[in-house]
């Protein structure tokens, strides 16, 4: 590969592919997201939620992964596409008073954590394709110095 030139472009298939499975996975890790907020172990008293956990793990990790497939910062924020949706359908109340995400503080820290881990994800580092990728550096010739 010479200096300065870019490797070669994903299909379009393959990033259509790649979008699809990041809204898939963001939808996926709200569903299982939002059931286990209230479960896990309690330490002393203090829940460690699984809910939170997969929120902070699972969507920064799909994030980094969708955003690697595509090379853009926008394939960062696609899993929230799927997990936006499902996370405030399950926490709105039923006329029954049924409820999945209450008003604690660790439903809090779910939807905060699950909202701002790809934001992270997209604004940190450098996208390899897209908008908001840097050109190739090129080399510029060398002037003898006299």
């Amino acid at each position: 590969m010479e200096l300065g030139s870019r490797p070669e472009e994903p299909g379009r298939a393959f990033l259509v592919g790649s979008y699809v499975f990041g809204v898939i996975a963001g939808f996926v890790l709200g569903l299982y997201g939002v059931v286990l907020v209230a479960s896990g172990p309690r330490p002393g008293g203090t829940l460690i939620s699984v809910g939170l956990l997969l929120a902070l793990i699972g969507n920064t990790g799909v994030a980094l992964l969708v955003r690697w497939l595509t090379g853009t910062r926008l394939g960062a924020m696609i899993p929230l596409i799927g997990w936006i949706p499902i996370v405030l359908a399950l926490a709105a109340s039923r006329t029954e008073g049924d409820l999945l995400l209450k008003a604690t503080v660790t439903g809090y820290l779910f939807l905060a954590v699950g909202v701002l881990a790809p934001v992270v994800v997209a604004v940190i580092g450098r996208a390899r394709r897209g908008l908001t990728a840097l050109p190739p550096v090129m080399e510029r010739p060398r002037v003898p110095s006299r």
